[in-house]
């Protein structure tokens, strides 16, 4: 029945009807419905694609930058003089107006071509070399000849002024020879250097051509004209790419920066508004109920909030990880600036500070999800539980909304302050009233009177907490701790009663989120105290020269030549786009004291040893991986170097093929294979808009450039916002470049010229597939050498990695227990002496911080290429892994918590207070320093672990994860009142408080870390197996196992065995 028919049966419904809208109203309505239901216009779904691009006028800028450099040497090549005089080498113009990647900022792109001029000038000089070597091969077989005029048999005209001769085989040897070598070097380079990538691939794209036609010069005139072309062509490309890259629209990495410290801040707000909407989530969800077991064996929070907050602070460890990389290079710029190097080093330190404890604010929704098997075991007292988290939770929505408010506010006035974004237009002043708002002068103050409101309401939380629990406290105890009040049964039992317990563990969890927003808003009025010093002394109001010192410049130039710098490729445009991190772990992690020789002592024993590195060298890996790379590159170059199939190889572009192997190989057969894949779908691409550009415009000239020009945004798109395309995006535009170039060169030189270097002639329909099929067959032969002799797995690369971060977990929970100890003793010392113990603890501290987190994201990122290795044999247990990186995450994480928890004694002390706070805080200190609460088991088992690992060796037996002091009972066994409902309100009791939590949740993961490991690796079995000789008819050992429980892990069986040895002497 239709719902107007419907008659009223009860009061609501005749509520319902007295309600109905009017006619009127009604057709308003549904007039309104259908307009929303209209189809959008054109113009309205032409703008919603076009902001589901990205494009705005900096990304544009950046698109057009680099869609500019190649269009400008390939209009240019369209001159006669230019043409004439670069001929076929016209080519290498304008790839090396690509390569060079002139939308990267400025320190990044000059150092790119200081070292870039270098490899290419290097790869020249030894290219040279190489030709005299052939050169003199070909005399010494077949004498002094006149120079080469092309023609049957030969390869033509290498360049201009620079003819080929006829085919020479110990000419060709000495030039496979000299290949070889060019190209195990740059491999190795590669390897050892990742960052220097780009300019390796210039020197092994010179090396290439520089073999290909070397061998069929028979005067060094001709050699010496050819590499001089060879190195002016390459020069004229870096010219042209640092003009633009200088010129127009120009980056800056002080630039990069600022950008990046606007969105840290951006990403710190949304984390913060993410953690408030879970907090008030928890006022009607279960906070103890997690999702079902993941396809990697994690268990999410169930609580969509929960998921949205993590994934929130998941976006602010990226946005971290990539400031401290572009922190290196605006620290080292020349530029016209307001705020020094120094300056923007505070500003990181500051906003480090400030993320560390919003990070530790994830660790609420991992700890409901761990106690969600106790809580479970009694459905009544969880149904309990739940009621007074959610009554809990009501008392504390008010001051959260309030803090939280006030922290986004002192954001909002760090990035006004910083001129990192603009301040808000005023309104009204009846309606904005006198609260200084962000970006006014006396904000400062209206925000530190704010954090101190939040730390007064801290009493009322208290108070419900009490009142929940049936303690009936005196209106004026917090003043009084002293007071008398009605202690309830539960607290009249003990301390050590199971109910005393759980309820002090809640109280533990409701400080704990208290503690880490009052330690936010301590360090969020740090930064401001900065900002507005800053803009304080006028630095903030004019411009000058910024110049980095000669200490920096001098740690930059050291730099240059080692690998022992961090980065985050993640978002890199001069990588190869593996999405890879470099963390360079210390000389103590890769230098080991060798056991089978002393410490040179004499001159010749240490000649010795310098004698050893050059076995040592071969034995790397990055010398395993140059030489796969060289074999590979030999083995089409060798099609070149033979006598039948020379000329053919020159006329088809096989060198192409023998360039892509040089450049395309990776160290590991999943980064290899993913990248041969995004290379030909870089080429296929390339092929079908080179295709549209050339016929679009009726094959004008003209019209060609312009729609070159036009599809080179696509690629340079891609390098943009799809930065772990880069290498296809690069590719394509190399191979538009050279399709079109080629053509275009044809037309310009004539056919006679443009074939005079023994490349035959292809119409554009042809020579594009003829570009594809020699990438196809580079990137084939490239991939069998990823796996022969023996494959360099991802797998084999993620396990050592994973060996890494545990070394680097090691290496900050020792310097955080040391750290711990010198706050508890206060004997930090001065912490604005830079050679004061505490301060060198903290430089320390947060640089195996930063290291850690690189790491760990770096093995997240490496686990996505196991996708891309071909599977032999077992299935490699990623879900293992995968839990184990949440796990040291984790450890991570707490371990960060105590580090903060403990400087909060400090600033409590700083900060002065009441005389009952302060006394109650000595007394405390002095208790907890003879408690000790952290462990150097720790570092030793994790270390341990790192090393069981690394070289997959068993663990040993019996391994036991230490035990968490217990610091509550041991304080309550010294002062029996120091840990008591009297000093809940004290400022030191929640630092306490998340000291317990840190360290018990340490321990809970440590205890899964370390069965997790014994998953992967094993545990040593030492069953004894005895022959008795009293029966001499017994022949067969006899176990004596009382117990033996076994499992197979992988076709692996590990038994883990209780024994007992029984000795048996011989009969008498």
């Amino acid at each position: 029945m239709p719902e107007t028919s419907h008659m009223p049966t009860d009061e609501s419904d005749r509520e319902t009807i007295v309600q109905r809208p009017s006619d009127q109203a009604l057709k308003h309505e549904l007039s309104k419905d259908a307009a929303g239901e209209a189809k959008p216009s054109l113009r309205s779904r032409v703008a919603s694609l076009w902001t589901s691009t990205g494009i705005d006028l900096r990304t544009y800028e950046t698109m057009f930058k680099s869609a500019l450099a190649p269009t400008i040497s390939l209009a240019a090549f369209q001159g006669s003089g230019w043409a004439n005089f670069f001929t076929t080498l016209g080519y290498l113009v304008i790839i090396m107006t690509i390569l060079p990647v002139v939308i990267m900022p400025r320190s990044k792109f000059l150092q790119t071509m200081l070292i870039s001029v270098i490899f290419v000038s290097l790869a020249s000089s030894i290219s040279l070399l190489g030709i005299y070597c052939m050169v003199t091969a070909r005399i010494n077989t077949t004498g002094d000849q006149i120079p080469g005029q092309g023609g049957a048999g030969t390869s033509g005209l290498a360049t201009q002024g620079a003819a080929t001769a006829g085919y020479n085989s110990s000419a060709s040897a000495v030039a496979g020879v000299w290949l070889f070598f060019q190209i195990f070097i740059v491999s190795v380079l590669r390897a050892r250097l990742p960052q220097y990538n780009v300019p390796c691939i210039m020197w092994a794209v010179v090396a290439n051509i520089a073999c290909i036609y070397g061998p069929q010069f028979n005067t060094m005139v001709q050699g010496e004209a050819f590499v001089r072309r060879l190195l002016l062509a390459c020069f004229t490309g870096f010219g042209i790419a640092t003009g633009v890259s200088l010129l127009i629209f120009p980056l800056t990495s002080r630039v990069v920066f600022f950008k990046g410290m606007a969105g840290y801040i951006a990403s710190l707000r949304s984390a913060l508004q993410a953690n408030l909407d879970y907090m008030h989530s928890l006022e009607e969800d279960d906070p103890f109920t997690v999702a079902r077991t993941n396809t990697i064996g994690d268990r999410p929070p169930k609580s969509e909030k929960a998921k949205v907050f993590k994934q929130k602070l998941a976006g602010l460890t990226a946005v971290h990880a990539k400031l401290s990389t572009d922190l290196a290079f605006a620290k080292r710029e020349v530029a016209i600036g307001k705020l020094g190097p120094d300056d923007l080093q505070e500003c990181f330190r500051r906003l480090r500070a400030i993320m560390i404890p919003t990070m530790n604010l994830s660790c609420m929704a991992d700890i409901f999800a761990s106690v969600e098997d106790a809580a479970n075991a009694d459905e009544k007292i969880r149904i309990e539980t739940v009621q007074e988290w959610h009554e809990l939770m009501k008392y504390l929505r008010e001051p959260f909304n309030a803090i939280t408010a006030t922290l986004l506010d002192g954001l909002d006035h760090i990035a006004i302050t910083l001129q990192l974004a603009p301040k808000p237009k005023s309104d009204d002043v009846e309606s904005s009233g006198s609260e200084p708002r962000p970006g006014d002068e006396a904000f400062a103050v209206s925000y530190a009177r704010r954090r101190l409101e939040f730390l007064k309401s801290k009493e009322m939380m208290l108070r419900g907490w009490c009142n929940i629990h049936d303690i009936n406290l005196p209106e004026d105890f917090f003043s009084n701790p002293d007071a008398d009040f009605d202690a309830p049964k539960w607290m009249q039992e003990g301390s050590l009663t199971e109910p005393h317990r759980q309820l002090r563990k809640q109280l533990y969890l409701c400080l704990y989120m208290e503690f880490l927003l009052i330690n936010i808003g301590r360090r969020v009025g740090h930064l401001i105290k900065v900002a507005d010093a800053f803009k304080a002394h006028g630095k903030l109001s004019r411009s000058r020269l910024v110049v980095p010192g000669y200490k920096r410049m001098r740690k930059w130039f050291r730099s240059l030549f080692n690998n022992r710098t961090d980065t985050a490729d993640n978002e890199e445009l001069h990588g190869d786009g593996n999405n890879s991190n470099t963390v360079y772990l210390g000389s103590a992690y890769s230098k080991r004291r060798d056991a089978e020789h002393l410490p040179p002592a004499n001159a010749w024993e240490k000649f010795g040893d310098k004698l050893r590195c050059i076995p040592s060298f071969f034995q790397s890996s990055a010398a395993s991986f140059g030489f796969r790379v060289a074999c590979a590159t030999l083995t089409i170059g060798i099609v070149g170097l033979l006598h039948d199939t020379q000329t053919f190889f020159t006329k088809q572009r096989l060198f192409w093929a023998q360039i892509m192997v040089s450049i395309a190989m990776s160290p590991s057969a999943g980064q290899s294979l993913r990248g041969f894949f995004l290379r030909i779908a870089g080429t296929s691409a390339a092929l079908v808009v080179s295709w549209i550009a050339w016929y679009i415009g009726d094959e004008h000239t003209a019209s060609i450039i312009v729609f070159y020009f036009i599809f080179l945004h696509g690629f340079a798109w891609v390098m943009v916002k799809q930065p772990a395309y880069i290498p296809g995006a690069m590719i394509g535009q190399i191979t538009m470049s050279l399709i079109v170039g080629y053509e275009l060169q044809v037309r310009t030189l004539g056919v006679a010229v443009a074939t005079s270097n023994g490349q035959a002639y292809f119409p554009v329909y042809e020579l594009g597939p003829i570009r594809l099929a020699t990438v196809l067959g580079g990137m084939f032969v490239g991939w069998i050498f990823t796996w022969f002799p023996y494959p360099i797995s991802e797998h084999n690369l993620v396990r050592k990695n994973l060996g890494s971060a545990l070394y680097l977990l090691a290496n900050y929970y020792s310097v955080m227990h040391e750290t711990v100890g010198l706050r508890l003793r206060d004997e930090q010392g001065d912490m604005s002496n830079k050679n004061s113990p505490g301060r060198k603890l903290e430089k320390a501290r947060m640089k195996l911080y930063s290291k850690t987190n690189l790491n760990i994201n770096g093995l997240r990122t490496q686990a996505a290429f196991l996708a891309w290795d071909v599977p032999i044999g077992g299935r490699f247990p990623q879900e293992r892994y995968q839990r184990l990186i949440t796990r040291m995450q984790s450890i991570l994480n707490f371990m960060s918590l105590v580090s903060v928890a403990s400087q909060s004694f400090t600033e409590l002390r700083e900060d002065g207070g009441n005389e009952h706070g302060l006394k109650w805080l000595a007394g405390f200190q002095k208790l907890v320093t003879e408690a000790s609460y952290t462990s150097e088991q720790v570092t030793t088992l994790l270390a341990l672990l790192s090393a069981s690992v690394t070289t997959e060796q068993a663990l040993p037996p019996y391994l036991r994860v230490p035990e968490p002091y217990g610091l509550s009972q041991k304080l309550q066994e010294m002062d029996k009142d120091i840990l008591s409902v009297r000093h809940i309100a004290e400022p030191g009791y929640a630092s306490f408080a998340v000291v317990q939590i840190g360290t018990k949740y340490i321990h809970e993961d440590l205890k899964a870390l370390v069965e997790g490991v014994k998953e992967l690796v094993g545990e040593l079995d030492f069953s004894y197996h005895i022959v008795s000789t009293a029966d001499p008819s017994r022949t067969k050992s006899e176990e004596t196992l009382v117990f033996t429980r076994s499992k197979t892990v992988y076709g692996v069986s590990v038994s883990m065995n209780r024994c007992w040895r029984t000795i048996t002497l011989p009969a008498q």
